[in-house]
């Protein structure tokens, strides 16, 4: 059977013993690229964007023709008909395989089959154990870009999500000493956050080793409180209160619903946005609407125009507003779907074809239930099995928290909707690229993003670079600028690309960019 392996260093076998070699790193992105949307077209120009997040050659479209030209031959090469298939389809490109065959989707699927268990503990810990299986190390091995570390960091968090299902359902059934290792070491990786600690802190107690545990919570408490400034979650002073008890059935509980929220801190690193003074005072503006109910804000801007930076920059100056915790959705809306619920987006619209055959948007978005869930899980909250009306769940469980959530690169109005009438007590942020589909949902503020003025990009590309390097050589800058159009992500492109060259003359850099530009 063909094994396309995903999760740990990317291969391909066309049988068990036949590891068949897919080429130099870009051929092996773009082979990644498919097998991530396996059975699903891809088109041509998502490739592209993808493989060249910023300033692509021009000759991009037929370096990737060349690609997919030469894995077809491989793949071609490699099996007995048996393998998978590259294929054209409805002007894209869809890798046809048996979704088993992939090491990524068998995970998913069984982590899906070990969460609809519900309160069968031991067949959901089972699976996940099964799911787990499928990891061999640090995802998408040898595919570099920011597709692959943005993706890898996807995937990294889906892993830690069943692991510490995994965790707590194994100590809920009297587990503790054979998986104290294993705690230790994610608590290595993820030493803030609590969910972690948490199981560690109950594995040790379980296996006699209370003092540890108790010196675990400190170690916690004193890193929340020297970085963030703020102390440990409810339910984690509630452990930590358990295990001074030294209460001997601790851990052996099933999750409750309605147990007290952990305390979330997922925003990315913070990138100080240039120019963005006055949006940033309007966010800060945007609180109530006229009926008393809490306003959404919308940070709405073309490619590259810094909604995600932006956003990330205001949620990081207010954090200390949301003491329950601060939840960021990626949720990659920018694609086909986008583009064909926004009608004056010129050019043809690319579409998918998903394994039945029908054609849709170009990426699968996150379905709404799906990103309720999530926050859900980053609070602790545990989601009750299937019968019960999610969305009122969810609301009922974020009414009175004070945290705010962010839904980066929103795709669709449901993704939002389930989330409403809103947090009472927090905020939503959402960005997107078309705030014309969210009409009609709910009390929005809407914030529109311009390119950057010549001085506010020049101001950009001095705060990266230095002032001195900067003023050297204005009519290099001044050129830099007009090849980047002002935006904000082609400028930190380009200055990276300097800056990793520090004896580089910047008119060097702009006439690369030029010859680049055509």
């Amino acid at each position: 059977m063909v094994l396309v392996r995903l999760l740990g260093p990317v291969e391909y076998r066309a049988t068990a013993e036949n590891l068949v070699e897919l080429g130099q790193t870009k051929q092996r992105c773009i082979f990644a690229m498919l097998a991530v949307h396996a059975n699903e077209v891809v088109m041509p120009d998502e490739l592209i964007n993808w493989a060249w997040t910023a300033d692509p050659p021009t000759s991009a479209r037929n370096m990737i023709h060349s690609y997919i030209s030469r894995l077809r031959s491989v793949l071609e090469s490699s099996g007995d008909g048996r393998g998978a298939t590259l294929r054209r389809r409805h002007g894209g490109y869809v890798l046809e395989t048996d979704p088993d065959a992939i090491d990524l989707h068998r995970f998913r699927r069984t982590v899906a089959s070990a969460r609809a268990a519900g309160a069968d503990t031991r067949t959901a810990t089972r699976l996940l154990r099964e799911a787990l299986g499928n990891w061999r190390g640090r995802p998408l091995g040898g595919v570099t870009g920011e597709w692959a570390a943005r993706t890898r960091s996807l995937l990294e968090q889906e892993r830690l999500s069943a692991l510490v299902e995994c965790h707590e359902g194994e100590l809920g059934l009297g587990g503790s000493t054979g998986l104290l290792d294993e705690l230790h070491s994610l608590a290595d990786l993820y030493p803030e956050n609590e969910l972690v600690i948490r199981n560690l802190m109950t594995g040790l107690h379980r296996s006699g080793r209370r003092t540890e545990a108790i010196e675990t919570y400190e170690a916690l408490r004193r890193r929340l409180a020297d970085r963030l400034g703020v102390d440990p979650a409810r339910q984690t002073k509630a452990l930590h209160a358990t295990v001074l008890r030294a209460d001997p059935d601790l851990g052996t509980a099933e999750p409750r619903a309605d147990m007290a929220p952990s305390v979330p801190r997922q925003l990315p690193r913070s990138i100080r946005c240039v120019g963005r003074e006055q949006e940033l005072a309007m966010l800060d503006g945007a609180v109530t609407a006229a009926d008393g109910g809490p306003v959404t804000r919308v940070i709405e801007g073309p490619p590259g125009i810094g909604k995600t930076a932006l956003a990330v920059q205001w949620a990081h100056r207010v954090a200390h507003r949301f003491p329950d915790g601060q939840i960021f959705v990626a949720l990659h809306g920018s694609s086909a779907e986008a583009q064909h619920a926004c009608p004056r987006v010129a050019g043809p619209v690319p579409v998918r074809q998903g394994p039945t055959g029908q054609v849709r948007g170009m990426s699968a978005a996150m379905p709404g239930h799906d990103v309720l869930r999530f926050v859900l899980r980053s609070l602790g909250v545990t989601v009750p099995p299937g019968g019960t009306d999610l969305v009122t769940f969810g609301q009922g469980a974020l009414k009175d928290l004070r945290v705010l959530v962010v839904l980066d690169d929103l795709a669709s109005a449901e993704q939002l909707e389930v989330l409403l009438p809103g947090l009472s007590a927090g905020a939503l942020l959402v960005t997107t690229r078309d705030a014309g589909r969210l009409t009609g949902v709910g009390a929005l503020r809407t914030i529109g993003l311009q390119r950057l003025s010549a001085r506010q990009a020049q101001r950009m590309l001095a705060g990266i670079l230095g002032e001195r390097r900067v003023e050297a050589e204005p009519g290099a800058v001044i050129r830099i600028i007009e090849l980047c159009d002002r935006l904000p992500r082609a400028l930190s492109a380009a200055a990276e690309q300097a800056l990793i060259r520090p004896r580089l003359p910047l008119t060097d850099l702009a006439a690369a960019m030029t010859a680049r530009a055509g």
